[in-house]
């Protein structure tokens, strides 16, 4: 009895303290591994975007119909390829980790958040960054981040909830954060888009994660921003005016591509499932003879475009916006790994040149600005994301009420275009496909 109560007084043997604390450090030392991987994918990412616009640019200089064969017989290449090896990589990535929330944890998000897949994404992102068709990399950078974070319980022991939840919001949190060096709108997109709620219970593991894997890419990069710096402001009632007003024209536009694309995805799913390599050779085709009549400018993420017009003060041709955009819907219909926040931000930076000449209250690095965080969050309906993010890659701080304006009155001209979110639809879709209940793209 004695022995017992000094026991209770003393509380664990030091052997069980011993172990309880060797089982701490092992979590955090696998949790940083992990969000050392994440972020390191992003980076990687990075690089490959930029050897690719390089790679298919040289190419064209020799011949158009260089990059136009690349593009055509890559996406027969990349599809089959996804198609036998790796199933399950199909999409942004965001959808998939959506969809792995969904399910909880069942052998089903295993295979969403596997080695293989992970290991297939980034491959298959590589190549097609290489091949010419109009991709980003956040999303897949989204995916693999979810699937590096979900690994790590392989290795040590987590909280449930973070079994549940938050290793997958984490991952998903340092994909956004290393892709842009934006770590507040990867805390935020975890959040608002990939969780669609906020969980206190997770909040380090995300807050965490996403500052480690954005100290990857500063690492290697440097303390950068993206677009780069620019100082613009709204001081005045007349052009205030227009803020709203290029809200709902972005929004209009954003949600018009959502509600198409989620109209044609499943149509495409159809004939693809009949005629896999004559349904990815036409995408292929098509993509090429956007690049022929682009002059070779639809190709990629358009991110070169986009800071061309609102850094450097260039414009582009009127033809520049409707290629990029049927390039980058032709591209996210085929299901192949790529993302689309670089194709709609340059979408948004076409939009913002073309109307610039008729808004005369606004500089047109202004206007440019606006167009592109609405269009951009028609598109994706996050608007504290899409505001969030262009604040981070600018560090226009000065310029956040106007965008945070513009990008909330986007998103409900965007809902009532398009009522499902399109990460939320193509998660449901994807959802629908594990369960054979639509075919695969």
């Amino acid at each position: 009895m004695a022995d017992e109560a000094r026991s209770a007084r003393d509380g664990p043997a030091p052997a069980a303290r011993g172990k309880v604390v060797s089982s701490l450090l092992r979590r955090q030392l696998v949790w940083l591994v992990a969000a050392l991987l994440s972020g390191s994918g992003a980076l990687l990412f990075n690089y490959a975007d930029d050897y690719g616009a390089g790679l298919v640019g040289q190419a064209h200089a020799i011949s158009p119909w260089l990059p136009f064969a690349m593009v055509s017989l890559g996406m027969v290449f990349l599809c089959q390829v996804r198609d036998r090896f790796f199933p399950g990589t199909e999409g942004t990535g965001i959808p998939q980790a959506i969809a792995a929330l969904k399910i909880g944890e069942c052998p089903a998000r295993v295979r969403v958040l596997s080695p293989r897949v992970a290991f297939g994404k980034i491959l298959l992102l590589l190549c097609a960054l290489c091949l010419g068709p109009t991709i980003g990399r956040e999303g897949p950078s989204v995916h693999v981040g979810a699937c590096f974070m979900y690994l790590a319980r392989r290795r040590a022991v987590f909280p449930q909830h973070h079994i549940e939840r938050g290793l997958i919001l984490a991952g998903g949190a340092a994909g956004i954060a290393a892709a842009f060096n934006a770590p507040i709108a990867g805390i935020i997109f975890a959040f608002e888009e990939i969780g669609r709620s906020f969980e206190k219970e997770n909040a380090s593991m995300i807050v965490r994660t996403a500052i480690v894997a954005c100290l990857v890419s500063i690492a290697a990069l440097g303390d950068y921003l993206s677009y780069g710096a620019i100082d613009v402001t709204l001081p005045t009632v007349e052009k205030w005016l227009v803020v709203p007003v290029i809200g709902v024209a972005g929004g209009l536009l954003g949600g018009v591509f959502s509600r198409a694309l989620l109209e044609v995805t499943p149509r495409y799913a159809r004939i693809y499932a009949g005629s896999p390599a004559l349904a990815a050779l036409a995408l292929g085709l098509g993509l090429g003879a956007l690049g022929m009549l682009s002059n070779g400018m639809s190709y990629g993420s358009g991110f070169l475009e986009a800071k061309q017009v609102f850094m450097e003060g260039g414009t582009l041709p009127w033809w520049f916006l409707p290629t990029h955009a049927a390039a980058s819907f032709l591209t996210l219909v085929s299901g192949i790994p790529g993302g689309l926040f670089d194709p709609s931000l340059t979408s948004g930076a076409a939009l913002g040149d073309l109307a610039a000449p008729y808004i005369s209250v606004l500089t047109r690095q202004e206007t440019v600005l606006l167009f592109m965080v609405s269009f951009f969050c028609g598109v994706v309906q996050s608007p504290i994301t899409a505001a969030t993010i262009l604040v981070e890659m600018t560090a226009a701080r000065f310029f956040t009420l106007p965008l945070i304006t513009a990008s909330i009155v986007a998103y409900e001209v965007s809902r009532l275009v398009c009522p499902t979110a399109l990460y939320e639809a193509l998660a449901d879709t994807f959802l629908a496909r594990m369960r054979g209940d639509l075919p695969r793209p």
